[in-house]
């Protein structure tokens, strides 16, 4: 089994080719929905994510239920980028440990290609454990281009987000590059290549 980390800055167009190998039955894993199982009070594994932050940041990151507030951690984020590795050192060795889990499930039921997105797979150390890395790249006018309409995201947002991912970095782990200043349909081609050339390897 190989699996494969599909890996871009916001707005590159990742869960776009992410959207089309889960149309074509590939098995995806979605890290940024793992980030969110590890900090779920509901599991087992998330009691253990949410007392650590909630250990570490206080009251201040949690809404009127007591639940963690993304939004508010990610705007703490960006005043405080220095805080962010300390989160992700609370968060990464969960989101490894669910992702391993599912990916051994993969192994069991012959699965012979799956995949993981993530905006942070190289910083995260995941690359190590993945068959490779694939990076989704676009120009940084297009992606803004995206992010405003997907999103509803003002420019000086977009940017403080972009600020916080290193795309240099992504291409220097990366394996593989698909270019997306195209059309949906020209990702959906480097898409569909690539797996046919990956699956004649298997």
């Amino acid at each position: 089994m190989k699996v494969w980390g599909i890996t871009g800055v916001i707005g590159s167009g990742k869960s776009t080719a992410i959207e089309h190998l889960r149309s074509k039955n590939f098995p995806v894993i979605d890290a940024d929905q793992v980030s969110r199982i590890v900090v779920d009070r509901k599991t087992e594994l998330g009691q253990i994510g949410f007392a650590q932050i909630y250990k570490t940041f206080g009251a201040t990151v949690l809404n009127k239920l007591g639940e963690l507030d993304r939004t508010a951690m990610r705007k703490r984020m960006m005043v405080n980028p220095h805080e962010r590795d300390t989160l992700e050192a609370i968060l990464h060795p969960l989101i490894h440990k669910h992702i391993q889990g599912v990916m051994g499930g993969w192994k069991a039921d012959g699965v012979q290609l799956g995949f993981v997105e993530g905006a942070r797979l190289v910083e995260s150390k995941f690359h190590d454990v993945l068959g490779g890395i694939v990076v989704v790249t676009a120009s940084f006018e297009n992606r803004v281009k995206r992010l405003v309409k997907r999103d509803s995201m003002g420019k000086d947002e977009v940017q403080l987000m972009m600020g916080l991912q290193d795309e240099n970095l992504m291409k220097r782990f990366a394996r593989v590059e698909w270019k997306n200043d195209g059309s949906v349909k020209q990702l959906h081609k480097l898409v569909d290549a690539f797996v046919e050339a990956k699956m004649k390897e298997a």
